[in-house]
């Protein structure tokens, strides 16, 4: 538990680092990839007469490649699944007793259709920890774009002879990007009646983005260097490509990025229970829904800068007091961006192994119809485990795993941990 009370003891001063004291780097953080060799894109030195001017040859094409990577990037970052908010532990505020159940404790990030039960709350604080490591199926660490420059003749194709033979030239850049995210999140469960819940999802969130790139000039045929007049280069790095020193007129090193921490995008949930003990095989079932607001600093990378709308069909059915299988079904709309609308699932099951102790096992899902390859279709394996040490709280762990780590910003594993207070 010792994590857990560090984590408890900093928050108030994440609280403070997070909204009081933003970063001077606030608003770059989100364009780390586009701005990484400044916000007009890779410029060139000019070259004397009797060249042609240069600077700007690879500008439009830099821009292009780096804020496509950079959308990619940003736009697949989201808040990881938060825990269920039905437990299998729950305080009655009538009473002021504990009140347990005699089913398993609950799953942990999927739902049940059973509700908490009227003026009974649950508090969770749970840490998650996201160490993004592939984008669309490449290696965070081995990414690579090529940028070409523009047409000097002005005849609509790239000259691969002749006195324009310069235009062939191209700078690949290899990049190197290291993202992780680390969330502590605060969920608090109350039930309205014995059949309606409502509930809130606070995340702090600390996001560490940093880029390297290393760009080199080459020639048609492969040649570092890129084509020559003599000894001296058509195209070359000086003071207005922005590279760290030492400056090489055809290698070019970049780094960019920083850190923040702050409130990420705060959940509002509510589910109605309308459909419990019908008997036979006929599963309970309930109606969730979710506000996603926009309170997370989209240029800071806590948030995403929209409000979505989310609403889930869910059916769960108990057999022996220990076995509940469950199925979550919704579509969640992106208000800011309708083609990142997404259909969300999961399939699993809770189980309680002994009256102190639950597993858990889901397939999690979310399919965007109308997206870009970007995260269309991302599915993980969500195992995860309760236990109930003494008769106060309960503490949880839980891990993700990637089923398809081709589509969309991937981590290998996503742990989180948490513990349920009941006051």
């Amino acid at each position: 538990m010792i994590p857990y009370l560090r984590a408890i003891a900093a928050v108030p001063l994440i609280l403070w680092i997070g909204i009081i004291v933003p970063s001077v780097e606030a608003a770059n953080l989100k364009n780390t990839i586009r701005n990484l060799y400044g916000s007009e894109g890779l410029l060139l030195e000019p070259r004397p007469l009797p060249f042609f001017t240069q600077e700007s040859r690879f500008q439009a094409s830099s821009l292009q490649g780096l804020d496509q990577l950079n959308t990619q990037l940003t736009s697949a970052i989201g808040l990881p699944s938060f825990s269920s908010s039905i437990t299998g532990f729950t305080f009655d505020l009538e009473r002021g007793i504990p009140v347990r159940t005699t089913e398993s404790l609950g799953p942990l990030l999927t739902e049940r259709a059973t509700t908490l039960g009227a003026r009974k709350l649950d508090i969770t604080l749970t840490y998650t920890r996201l160490n993004f490591t592939k984008l669309q199926g490449k290696d965070l660490d081995k990414l690579e774009l090529t940028f070409v420059r523009d047409d000097a003749n002005g005849n609509g194709i790239r000259d691969t002879s002749g006195a324009f033979s310069f235009e062939s030239d191209i700078i690949r850049a290899r990049l190197k990007v290291d993202l992780d995210e680390d969330i502590i999140a605060f969920i608090a469960t109350y039930g309205i009646t014995s059949v309606w819940d409502a509930g809130i999802v606070v995340p702090i969130a600390h996001v560490r983005l940093r880029a390297k790139a290393s760009a080199a000039i080459y020639d048609q045929f492969g040649n570092p260097g890129g084509t020559r007049v003599g000894d001296l280069p058509i195209h070359q790095f000086g003071a207005n490509s922005k590279c760290d020193p030492p400056v090489n007129q055809t290698f070019c090193k970049r780094r960019n990025g920083g850190d923040e921490t702050g409130i990420g995008d705060i959940i509002l949930r509510t589910k109605y229970n309308f459909l419990r003990n019908y008997g036979g095989i006929t599963p309970d079932m309930a109606l969730l829904f979710e506000v996603k607001l926009p309170t997370g600093d989209e240029g800071r990378l806590l948030g995403t800068g929209g409000t979505n709308l989310a609403g889930l069909f869910i059916a769960s059915k108990t057999y022996g007091r220990w076995f509940t299988p469950h199925v979550n079904v919704g579509y969640e709309i992106d208000t800011q961006d309708l083609e990142q609308n997404s259909i969300r699932y999961a399939l699993g099951f809770d189980a309680r192994l002994l009256s102190e102790l639950s597993v858990d096992a889901d397939v999690i899902g979310r399919l965007k119809p109308a997206a870009d390859k970007t995260g269309e279709h991302i599915h993980d394996l969500s195992l995860g485990v309760k236990w109930n040490p003494v008769s106060s709280w309960i503490v949880r762990a839980n891990v993700q795993i990637p089923l398809d780590k081709n589509s969309g910003l991937r981590a290998d594993v996503i742990p989180t941990v948490g513990v349920e207070f009941l006051f």
